[in-house]
């Protein structure tokens, strides 16, 4: 349950973006305007094509419910950047077969279609095969998406440098031809897929190693998600050997547990290692050298791929106050840090509040996303490494803080309250109360976004509306 604001800012935005914002705050009324709405509607036809992207955003946050499949087909479909999702009802399989009569097929460079379940393989593959200029092709949650689009984008767009098929029916061996054709690959996202075995895998690289007795290579690849698929050590290793540039790695929600090549990687950006069963001594090895990591998520360690029941058996977590001392020192010294995640982890605080404390005082103030939620021994006292003291030239620079289903209370705010800079707190399922948040807000003036939900120390009338009881309170 949200609680938001939107700040003032003293920044003064083209014209174009006030006009766009001005359109679509007024589109409901305008569209019942008869004649004057006609006229309006053939005025469309002239918006330049760069900033169709930007039109239909603002439609589409403001007003979905009201863009039909007359409107957009007619009107939206235009410019070098497309993004339809199932937010919007007036999306059909129409809507899409129509981006192929927009005569924008040669300009279109950025398509991303999310959450289409009900659109098949056929359709999607008929408007990709039309498009030779695509570079960055999103289809996330259209379940239908299957082998015959992946042809269709392997063939017809040998520009693509980004793919999101995660949460559909694409097969490991279907993307062979896609990684073959496709040399400027930089980004391959595939989570959430039960088709990605290791024995499926294992079909998929034999394809790719048939042609030639050289080791085949991904130069170009940077980013490889293979989060809640059900791929071990055994499937990770041939990607890893196959990517020396590999930035950014997430197999949360996976069976890998200790991919020997990902202990010698130094090069990561981005780690998640969320919900493996990898152990503290080699978790400690992976992290060790890998100083250009900027987001590090090793939460519910222990709990494994599909086990959900784990993640509330402390007997199957892994991270413990010891080893979390070590991965503090460790992490410290890694000056580009600034997203960390350790939520789940229930056996944090078991034995000893200071491995919590120490971690919060040298890498959490640091960084600009905190995750801690649902460490069930945390208390607002593990909080007051965020305090600044004399030995640090400035506050923390924390934007966004996740402290839900932990035993904080109102003790909490005066440490939370450092956080300056901070934007968005979730503080669901904890012990603050009414006169808590108000500190924190006193101090805290970029806040944005406030998570109370099953906050019993907030009225529930309260919880939605939290920014408004605490301008009325202040301006008493």
């Amino acid at each position: 349950m949200w609680s938001t604001r939107q700040l003032h800012s003293s920044h003064i935005p083209p014209l174009s973006t006030l006009c766009i914002r001005l359109f679509a705050l007024n589109f409901t009324a305008l569209s019942t305007k008869g004649t004057a709405w006609n006229s309006m509607k053939r005025q469309l036809q002239f918006v330049p094509e760069a900033l169709m992207p930007r039109l239909l955003a603002s439609l589409r946050e403001s007003c979905p419910t009201y863009l039909t499949h007359e409107f957009i087909s007619t009107y939206l479909l235009r410019g070098p950047t497309l993004a339809l999702g199932d937010d919007l009802p007036g999306v059909k399989k129409a809507t899409i077969l129509a981006i192929t009569r927009s005569g924008s097929c040669d300009i279109l460079r950025v398509m991303d279609l999310r959450g289409l379940r009900e659109i098949h393989d056929d359709a999607f593959a008929s408007v990709i095969c039309k498009l030779p200029n695509l570079r960055v092709l999103g289809l996330r949650e259209c379940t239908k998406v299957g082998p015959r689009t992946v042809e269709a984008a392997a063939t017809s767009c040998p520009q693509l440098d980004t793919v999101n098929f995660s949460y559909t029916a694409v097969t490991p061996i279907s993307l062979a031809s896609l990684i073959r054709n496709c040399k400027s690959l930089r980004v391959l996202k595939v989570a959430g897929m039960g088709n990605w075995t290791d024995a499926n895998v294992s079909k998929l690289w034999s394809e790719l190693t048939t042609s030639t007795d050289e080791a085949f290579l991904l130069p170009n690849l940077q980013t490889l998600k293979l989060r809640q698929t059900s791929v071990t050590d055994l499937s990770l290793a041939p990607f890893l050997r196959a990517c020396p540039n590999l930035r950014r790695l997430d197999v949360s929600f996976t069976g890998v547990r200790r991919p020997p090549l990902l202990l010698n990687n130094t090069t990561l950006e981005k780690l998640s290692l969320t919900s493996t069963k990898i152990s503290s001594p080699d978790l400690l090895k992976v992290v060790t050298g890998m100083t250009s990591l900027k987001t590090l998520s090793i939460g519910a360690l222990g709990r494994g791929e599909g086990s959900a029941a784990a993640v509330y058996n402390t007997t199957a977590m892994t991270l413990t106050d010891d080893t979390l001392c070590k991965l503090t020192d460790k992490l410290s010294n890694f000056n580009r840090l600034e997203n960390v995640n350790i939520a789940g982890n229930l056996k944090l605080g078991a034995v000893s509040q200071y491995a919590l404390v120490d971690f919060v005082a040298k890498v959490g103030r640091n960084c600009k996303n905190l995750n801690l939620a649902g460490l069930s021994f945390f208390r607002s006292r593990n909080l007051q490494g965020l305090l600044h003291d004399e030995d640090q030239e400035r506050p923390s620079p924390l934007e966004s803080l996740v402290l839900n289903n932990t035993n904080i209370d109102d003790n909490a705010a005066v440490y939370i309250s450092c956080c300056t800079s901070l934007r968005v707190l979730e503080l669901s399922s904890t012990k603050i109360t009414s006169a808590g948040l108000l500190t924190i807000l006193d101090a805290c003036k970029k806040l944005e976004r406030l998570n109370l939900t099953s906050c019993r120390g907030i009225d529930v009338a309260h919880r939605r509306n939290f920014f408004e009881v605490y301008e009325r309170e202040r301006h008493k």
